[in-house]
Formats: structure tokens, C-alpha cells, sequence
């Protein structure tokens, strides 16, 4: 494994916070967004599909699903893309697309956001804190190549077979010594961009907490608490998962 550390160039591809929470109105959803729209111009609803109109499949249609579908929130985003907030009516989460401004930047930005969340929207409880980071890896082909070269818990090949395989596939779920906190690991090829010289690899890391805790005024505090554990988790586990070989290369 890999030393924890902070590295000068992480392969972060999209990093996210949600919370879950006890069920609002959509109106006070709605006034929320209102409020966010210099940060975030660009919104459109974002809908639930329904399975009300009982049609079979073949003769479903897009038109269909957008009659039979109800809006349960926003889907925001900053002027350039970078920033997606989505809101609905349980729950609330920020992502950050590409161009990762650190860890204490994007923690500090979620709950500068949910604290206007929880003065508007007043959900009773929240049900669930969670953080996931999808890292995009590149690993470079050579006559050498092996997967143990860059990952501890790479998949091998049943006996018999050549190890020199390009796809795989691989989900965890795990304890992580924390009460009521798992982690979920997936590893995977991204096929879509091998190429001669590369394999592209998707390390997704998605830890959650499900203790429920009242929405007051003390709940910013708890929140900021809980995230900086779920990071802790979440950065051993994906130094767990890549070899000092890898991570130099990131350095």
C-alpha cells in the first residue's frame, strides 16, 4: 500500500458530499433554489420517473415517462460547470467536477451550502451523510505490465489462464471499525479509452454514515465532524488500494 499523504496532483475525477434527510416540502425546495441562482445559474427540475402509467416496455416513450414523471427537486450548476448541486426533497448534495480545489476548500463549500439549505428548507433529521471520490487512473503498458505493479488487491485470473487480461470489474463492500459507517471500493477497467500504450482505471471510493441526527443548530458542527472521519476512511482506503509505485507518479 501506499503512504497517506497529500498528493501535488490527485487523479480526482469527480468528488462528492450528500446528505439524506427526513422528507420537505418541494416549496420550500423550490425557494431554496431560488436563493442559490447567483451562485448557481444554470437549473432545470429533476424528476422521478413513475411506473403509474403500467405500459409495457415497447410501448414506452420518452414522451411517456416525462407526462408520468413528478419533479422532486433541482439539479444547479456554476457557470462553468465545475460545481452540480442537487437537491430534492430528501436530501442534498455538491459535486465537484475535475480541477479538485483540496479537501478543506470543497468541505468548507458544502456546509457554507447546507447551512443555507437547513435555514430554508428545515428538514427534521438528517438519515445519512456520505462521501464518494472517483479517481481516474492511468496505467502505463509495457512488456511488463502487471496490475500488482500499481494495485494491492487487483484481480488475477483463474489458474490456467493467462494474467495479461485488459477488463475486470471488481465491488466491494466493507466494515470500517466505525459504528454504523461502510465502505463501498469499486475497481474497474474503463475499456472505452485502452489504448496501445494505457488502461484507463476507474477507483471509485463511496463511504457513508447512516446515525441519524436531529437538524438544529448544532447539526453543522456534527456534519463537519462526520465528513472529516468519512475523508480519513476514504483516504486509507484508496492509498490501501494503490501501490507507492502509483501514487509517486501522482506526487
Amino acid at each position: 500500500m501506499a503512504v497517506v499523504r497529500l498528493l501535488t496532483h490527485p487523479p480526482i475525477r469527480e468528488a462528492i458530499i450528500e446528505i439524506r434527510s427526513a422528507r420537505c416540502p418541494l416549496s420550500r425546495i423550490d425557494e431554496w433554489r431560488e436563493s442559490i441562482a447567483t451562485l448557481f445559474p444554470r437549473s432545470r427540475p429533476f424528476r422521478l420517473a413513475s411506473e403509474a402509467l403500467g405500459l409495457p416496455d415497447e410501448r414506452r416513450t420518452r414522451l411517456d415517462f416525462d407526462a408520468a414523471a413528478a419533479q422532486v427537486g433541482w439539479r444547479c450548476e456554476s457557470e462553468d460547470g465545475r460545481d452540480v448541486v442537487l437537491v430534492w426533497t430528501d436530501g442534498l448534495s455538491m459535486a465537484r467536477v475535475g480541477d479538485y480545489p483540496g479537501w478543506d476548500t470543497f468541505a468548507a463549500r458544502y456546509l457554507a451550502l447546507f447551512d443555507t439549505y437547513r435555514r430554508a428548507v428545515a428538514p427534521a433529521e438528517i438519515e445519512r451523510i456520505g462521501l464518494r471520490y472517483v479517481n481516474d487512473i492511468r496505467l502505463p503498458i509495457t512488456p511488463w505490465f502487471a496490475f500488482d505493479d500499481y494495485l494491492t488487491s487487483a484481480p488475477r485470473a483463474p489458474k490456467g489462464f493467462a494474467q495479461a487480461y485488459f477488463d475486470f470489474l471488481m465491488h466491494l463492500r466493507l466494515p470500517t471499525g466505525s459504528e454504523d459507517t461502510t465502505l463501498d471500493v469499486m475497481q474497474a477497467a474503463d475499456t472505452r479509452g485502452l489504448s496501445t500504450s494505457e488502461i484507463p482505471l476507474i477507483i471509485d471510493v463511496d463511504v457513508g454514515n447512516s446515525r441519524r441526527h436531529t437538524a438544529d443548530e448544532t447539526i453543522v458542527g456534527h456534519l463537519r465532524d462526520a465528513l472529516q472521519q468519512l475523508h480519513e476512511i476514504k483516504n486509507r482506503a484508496f492509498f490501501g488500494l494503490i501501490t507507492e509505485r502509483l501514487a509517486e507518479t501522482y506526487q
